[in-house]
């Protein structure tokens, strides 16, 4: 009877733990989030939009998910993943940045409540932890990055999701590997050979394979986001890191209207706030 007693007193006492726990761990998803609508989801449109009973359309906001499209069976599966989880469910907007894109979408953080014991699940982190969507921040949305990344990172090395997919997967920084990524957005890592500062823009090149140089750019009005400022961007010389954005295809040197010249130049992904570089530790 005495040990009953014990092990009824010890589970009360593991569930007054694991609710203090809980309570902490969204807490400090709290000092980051400020809470916004709530309301149940009736349609879910890809892996990482829905409509609310309210009419609400709303963005999941810092992932990005396969786009639908007939040639991409990620994108159906992205959306079958994201409806698992809310399709038909009351959920739980919150906001670490813009609220609303120019469509009027929202662009929030989802949670899902589990129940009084247990830590609301937040979708957008799951969505990344099973493999199905990427990090995509903006200057104007960039939160919580660190533990979006680890989920990310988790899924990429199981090659869960569309990690098993090449067309999804990190690419290296060169030539040969970046063909037929022009205009997507991608993950792409090496080491930079060198940082040069070319008038109003801060160019990031990585080591060549042979060919035209792959650069990752920084415009002028961007280097106040780095705290350091232009020598910290600089410093980022002889480094390895990954770099995540839209790639734009290499370009011929070419003359404007006006008259301005343009030199030629390799494939290129454009940077305007720091959450869009990973330093990469090698082991």
């Amino acid at each position: 009877m005495w040990r009953a007693i014990a092990t009824v007193k010890t589970m009360k006492l593991l569930q007054s733990i694991f609710v203090i726990l809980a309570f902490f761990a969204t807490a400090a998803l709290g000092a980051f989030l400020e809470n916004g609508e709530k309301g149940r989801v009736v349609r879910v449109l890809d892996g990482d939009s829905f409509v609310m009973e309210s009419g609400l359309i709303v963005r999941m906001a810092q992932i990005e998910a396969p786009r639908i499209r007939s040639n991409d069976p990620e994108g159906f599966a992205a959306r079958a993943a994201l409806n698992s989880y809310v399709g038909g469910k009351d959920v739980q907007l919150k906001y670490g940045g813009l609220r609303r894109d120019r469509a009027g979408r929202a662009l929030a953080m989802v949670f899902i409540s589990t129940g009084m014991l247990q830590e609301p699940i937040w979708v957008n982190q799951e969505m990344l932890r099973i493999g199905y969507a990427r990090v995509h921040t903006y200057p104007d949305n960039r939160v919580l990055v660190p533990e979006l990344w680890q989920a990310e990172r988790e899924a990429r090395r199981a090659a869960r999701g569309i990690w098993s997919n090449p067309a999804y997967q990190v690419r290296f920084a060169t030539l040969s590997a970046l063909v037929g990524a022009e205009n997507s957005f991608q993950l792409v890592e090496g080491k930079v050979a060198d940082v040069v500062q070319d008038g109003n823009l801060i160019r990031l090149i990585f080591a060549s394979d042979g060919g035209a140089n792959v650069a990752a750019v920084i415009p002028q009005r961007a280097w106040e986001m780095w705290s350091g400022g232009v020598p910290e961007l600089m410093a980022i010389k002889g480094l390895d890191i990954r770099v995540r954005g839209r790639v734009q295809g290499s370009q011929p040197a070419r003359t404007s209207k006006k008259g301005k010249t343009y030199p030629a130049h390799g494939p290129q992904i454009w940077l305007d706030h720091p959450e869009q570089i990973e330093f990469i530790i090698r082991r």
